[in-house]
């Protein structure tokens, strides 16, 4: 039988003032799924209703095809590394790792076995004898992973998991996240509110905003077909305007950029700058400046009263001329209210 992975079907809760709203969401077994969103959108809500620490109001959660929703945290086969990680100060790393197992009374060579090789693979066999205060921020993310591991999870849940390290481990230890995932085929479900990393994790995105999922897809749907403008917003979509369809034809301000299937009524058009195409043909536009980032060159141009990015192959000077082809084919329109 194939393991479903996790199925949430209108799970909700209220704390105060806060309400999380009916979630339903799908991520398949394997599958390394990034929840997405604002800080208070949710999130680390959702995680502890997942593995027990909250009392849910409403709805089901199954992972594996078993129903879990009221069940034990002990008995969820659940890994869930938090924010701040809470290892046991005064202690070394190896009984912080074996922790998990020894409160459920887990003995004998399996469990040996198993932590031998999950501190092998996380490369912390040096350091299990330290105290955790004295490793490095890298190191105790490790130690609360692999305590995390030691359950042998069906679904590992990860709050933030890299955001109290320092800029520079951030990427090491995300590519260490992923590769690790990919060898122990565990369906994980980590949450941040940045985008770089949701994107190099994630296989499937997950946004969320007040207590609501708004959009979930694949990296390249989300990114292209944002949902609302809010969705376009946090993802950083340079090119968001209003818009209008008259007699099928889409107008940005008095620019007509072509006929496409559309109904008539108002918009926000979305173009991602990397479908913006520079030549000397196209539409006239100039320069306002250029500007190199760690993925690409990006030119901002104003157009006919339009202001908008593309990707260029170089950088160029405030003012140069330079022809815009905006294809309407790979505009994304969204109805003025969402």
């Amino acid at each position: 039988m194939v393991n479903p992975g996790l199925h949430i079907d209108g799970l909700t809760g209220r704390w105060g003032s806060f309400r999380l709203e009916p979630v339903r969401m799908q991520v398949p077994a394997g599958a390394y799924a990034v929840l997405l969103g604002p800080s208070g959108s949710g999130k680390t809500t959702l995680l502890e209703l997942l593995c027990g620490l909250r009392p849910p109001a409403g709805g089901r959660v199954e992972l594996g095809g078993r129903e879990i929703t009221q069940a034990d945290p002990a008995v969820r086969r659940i890994g869930y590394v938090p924010q701040e990680y809470h290892l046991f100060s005064g202690r070394n790393a190896e009984w912080n790792i074996r922790f998990s197992a020894s409160m459920r009374n887990a003995r004998g060579e399996a469990i040996e076995a198993r932590f031998r090789r999950i501190v092998e693979t996380l490369h912390l066999v040096p350091f299990l004898r330290q105290r955790v205060e004295t490793l490095s921020g890298g190191e105790r993310q490790r130690v609360a992973l692999a305590r995390a591991l030691m359950t042998e999870p069906e679904l590992l849940l990860l709050d933030e998991p890299v955001s109290a390290l320092p800029e520079s481990l951030r990427d090491p230890i995300c590519r260490e996240l992923k590769d690790l995932q990919t060898r122990l085929g565990v369906t994980t479900l980590h949450v941040c509110h940045n985008l770089d990393e949701a994107l190099a994790l994630g296989s499937h995105l997950v946004v969320m905003d007040t207590g609501r999922i708004v959009q979930e897809g694949s990296p390249q749907d989300i990114l292209d077909r944002p949902a609302s403008r809010f969705v376009a917003q946090f993802t950083q979509c340079k090119n968001l305007w209003a818009a209008e369809v008259r007699a099928g034809e889409l107008w940005i301000q008095d620019t007509a950029l072509g006929r496409g299937n559309w109904e008539d009524g108002s918009y926000w058009a979305v173009l991602r700058p990397e479908y913006a195409a520079l030549s000397k043909t196209g539409l006239p536009g100039r320069v306002l400046e250029s500007m190199r980032t760690c993925h690409a060159v990006l030119t901002h141009i104003e157009l006919r009263g339009i202001s908008l990015w593309a990707c260029d192959d170089r950088l160029r000077a405030p003012g140069d001329p330079v022809g815009v082809t905006l294809p309407h084919e790979r505009m994304h329109l969204i109805p003025r209210g969402a």
